[in-house]
């Protein structure tokens, strides 16, 4: 018999305000990307403050800001290891070839040195670093290498709306930033994302990429080869409330994030270093001794109703990237040996917080 679910994974935090906003644009008779998107798009350029561009989810934002930036097949793009796979596969449909860059085991995050390493030996084209569940990488560094190297940088923030680096909203810098706005993440849009750019000229090839690579709605006049990543009005109600909300739902997630570090036994976390501002905590990671012991947390906390979850499999062990399998990432096969997840999300009660941390703290060590 499957446990029953006490707390989950994640959920979204939902009101009547904003179901009767959502109403109120369908009972309009215009759903799809017309105004509302528009004003979604203002709140969040305002909010960042950047040039930002509402797509249909956050994988399309990674592809368009690839193609906006001019890369194409055969081109090779460096990856952290330690990521979703949608880092790797917006740019491997594209046809570009990844190089896997090696992460921190403690911050989840990508090492510069190792990104260094791999601009030295190739012609990279683009570098996609990621703040891993919600924490900043340090860009200073990774910045300087892409002046350096001259190759485009991207920063796929789809889980770090609502962090900070050195008191810098990420989404804010010179350079292209992509989020989604799936269920699981600090706001939502369902399915959805954005891109943030402080270049114009990427940004107006943006606008065209997302509609079929045109300048506007009924025009048949296509500039660029592209295809349908448009947004809807619907989804933008939704999101508009939602950023109404951010800064209280990643106070709550601080507030969860605190309560497991003080209280949760015999498991270390992410470390969070000094540049670090701000942390949204879109995920939260535990780290077991061994695997053994991982496993053993993961199978306690599912049996007890906690949603615990297994950590991504590194990039280059995917079985969809065959070509990476003798990539060395020793730092991202820790994780995978290490850490679980742990439920975090808008809308936890303290109960259900000190539910996980008590089942948490009954495993056997």
């Amino acid at each position: 018999m499957i446990p029953k679910i006490k707390v989950p994974m994640s959920q979204p935090a939902f009101d009547t305000e904003t179901e009767n906003y959502m109403f109120d644009v369908i009972k309009s008779g215009w759903w799809s990307q017309g105004k509302i998107t528009e004003q979604f798009e203002k709140n969040l350029s305002e909010y960042f403050p950047s040039n930002a561009i509402v797509v249909n989810n956050g994988t399309s934002a990674i592809t368009a800001a690839l193609l906006a930036h001019g890369i194409k097949s055969g081109d090779k793009v460096v990856v952290p290891d330690y990521t979703f796979i949608a880092t790797c596969s917006a740019a491997k449909i594209i046809g570009a070839e990844i190089l896997v860059a090696d992460v921190d085991p403690n911050t989840l995050n990508v090492r510069p040195e190792s990104i260094e390493k791999l601009v030295k030996e190739n012609d990279v084209k683009a570098v996609m670093v990621v703040d891993m569940a919600g924490l900043p990488v340090d860009l200073e560094p990774i910045i300087e290498l892409s002046k350096r190297y001259k190759f485009v940088l991207i920063e796929d923030a789809a889980q770090a709306i609502g962090s900070e680096y050195k008191n810098k909203k990420i989404g804010s810098f010179e350079h292209t930033t992509t989020f989604s706005f799936t269920v699981a993440k600090i706001i939502t849009t369902i399915e959805g994302g954005c891109i943030t750019t402080g270049n114009k000229e990427v940004l107006e090839t943006l606008f065209h990429l997302r509609n079929f690579g045109r300048s506007g709605d009924g025009q048949y006049i296509h500039t660029l080869n592209s295809v349908n990543f448009r947004f809807n009005d619907i989804q933008a109600a939704l999101g508009i409330k939602q950023l109404e909300k951010i800064d209280n739902f990643v106070t709550r997630r601080i507030e969860i994030a605190k309560m497991y570090e003080e209280n949760i036994k015999n498991v270390t976390f992410q470390h969070i270093p000094d540049y670090t501002t701000a942390h949204s905590h879109m995920l939260f990671f535990a780290f077991a001794k061994n695997n053994e012991m991982k496993e053993k947390y993961l199978s306690f906390l599912q049996q007890n109703g906690i949603d615990a979850r297994l950590p991504y499999l590194p990039i280059h062990r995917q079985p969809c990237n065959s070509e990476l399998a003798n990539s060395k990432c020793p730092g991202a096969d820790e994780i995978f040996e290490k850490a679980f997840t742990l439920p975090i999300y808008n809308n936890m009660t303290m109960d259900e917080c000190k539910l996980v941390i008590d089942t948490c703290n009954k495993v056997e060590n």
